[in-house]
């Protein structure tokens, strides 16, 4: 049993996660899906900022007590552990997991770090057990949707069991179906029109954040944006969510949208018209309508500069704390609400070079227009320019 298994330090926890060794791929890369409980590593940035949001989170909100957070899908419990030790204000985390293997080894975790005080752990479905726990009057501060694949299926579940002003944290690793990469497993998992196209880390975010404020609002709860970011292999998003009928309809109105957008030219704009084979009004292309999603911040900005102070004092001990804090740096800087170009497809239309970022940048702005650089993609940036004008920068 000891050789099948390592004990791990990440943040203050240490935690017992299958042996890495005994499950590499052909190219020696570590295959967290083969092992018999799921660990990745490649998540600790996820987990780290996911301490951080909850930390600030108790900072600026006052909730009735006991002050409970969800980790419905805990694999070797790692997240409830570090909640539990690392978040002051924490009373009690809710640890589920399907898996028998993970079940155990969770309540073994719990008692290595002694927060059994603390942790409470079942075994049963992720949606099974929020919706059980609602009915037994017990809401979040903080639900933790993780699964491996996407979330859709528990964002219900985790909306509704999230307390008034609480926060939903989704993980989705289906990047390729969100990015419309694989547009038909997309648009039926998150019931919205998707086609490949030449933003897709941007659409996949949008697609994600639209599902959730779609989902909200049919439980009257209206849902704000706090940290939202793409990195590489996944989507990680953080909402308050609130009680509102007004309101939700409001952010439906006027923060979810649809996206058409022009392969050809690289022109897009949002709008709530359903339209059928409409050319681009640009080059006279054909046109690709996408959504409904997000079209508004993907982060709050007064919440950025908590996280940002945050993670320099109380938890520069944090092993992502570099990579974190060029994230929120970058983030602070982006034009979240602004759609995102891609350079190559603008040089492709214009039949010359891709140019740097920061020259059309520079231009953008000394004509006027708002414009930044997108942590998405290196190749993507965002301004509220008109086509022409940008076009031009290109050149």
């Amino acid at each position: 049993m000891s050789e099948d298994y390592v004990v791990i330090e990440e943040g203050r926890a240490r935690i017992k996660v299958p042996n890495p060794a005994k499950y590499l791929r052909p190219d020696n890369v570590y295959e967290p899906a083969w092992a018999p409980v799921f660990y990745n590593p490649a998540q600790t940035m996820n987990r780290d900022a996911s301490v951080l949001v909850l930390t600030a989170l108790l900072k600026t909100q006052n909730f009735e007590k006991p002050v409970r957070v969800a980790d419905p899908f805990s694999g070797t419990g790692v997240r409830a552990v570090r909640y539990a030790i690392e978040v002051p204000g924490v009373n009690e985390v809710y640890a589920n997991d399907l898996d028998p293997n993970a079940f155990k080894l969770i309540q073994e975790n719990v008692r290595m770090n002694n927060v059994q005080d603390k942790v409470r752990v079942f075994r049963g479905d992720a949606n099974a057990i929020l919706y059980m726990l609602k009915s037994l009057g017990y809401t979040f501060v903080f639900v933790d949707i993780d699964p491996y694949g996407t979330p859709a299926p528990y964002v219900d579940a985790g909306i509704w069991s999230t307390r008034n002003h609480g926060v939903l944290a989704a993980t989705a690793t289906d990047t390729a179906p969100l990015s419309g990469s694989k547009y038909l497993a997309g648009s039926r998992r998150y019931d919205v029109r998707l086609l490949p196209n030449d933003v897709g880390a941007e659409v996949g975010l949008r697609v994600l954040l639209g599902f959730m404020a779609r989902r909200g609002a049919t439980r009257d709860r209206v849902v704000e944006p706090l940290l939202s970011f793409y990195s590489g292999h996944y989507y990680r998003v953080f909402v308050r969510v609130s009680k509102g009928a007004t309101k939700a309809s409001e952010v439906l109105s006027n923060q979810v949208s649809y996206l058409l957008i022009c392969d050809r030219c690289g022109f897009r704009t949002y709008t709530n018209k359903i339209v059928g084979d409409e050319v681009c009004s640009f080059c006279g292309g054909p046109v690709k309508l996408l959504g409904p999603l997000w079209r508004g911040e993907l982060v709050n900005a007064s919440f950025l500069k908590i996280l940002q102070d945050l993670l320099s004092n109380e938890f520069s001990y944090l092993q992502s704390r570099g990579k974190l804090a060029k994230l929120l740096e970058f983030l602070v800087n982006e034009e979240t609400s602004l759609p995102a170009y891609n350079l190559i497809t603008l040089a492709k239309f214009l039949k010359t070079n891709v140019p740097s970022v920061k020259k059309v940048l520079e231009c953008l702005r000394k004509a006027g227009y708002k414009a930044s650089r997108t942590h998405v993609a290196p190749q993507y940036i965002r301004t509220d320019s008109d086509l022409e004008t940008l076009l031009r920068c290109v050149t």
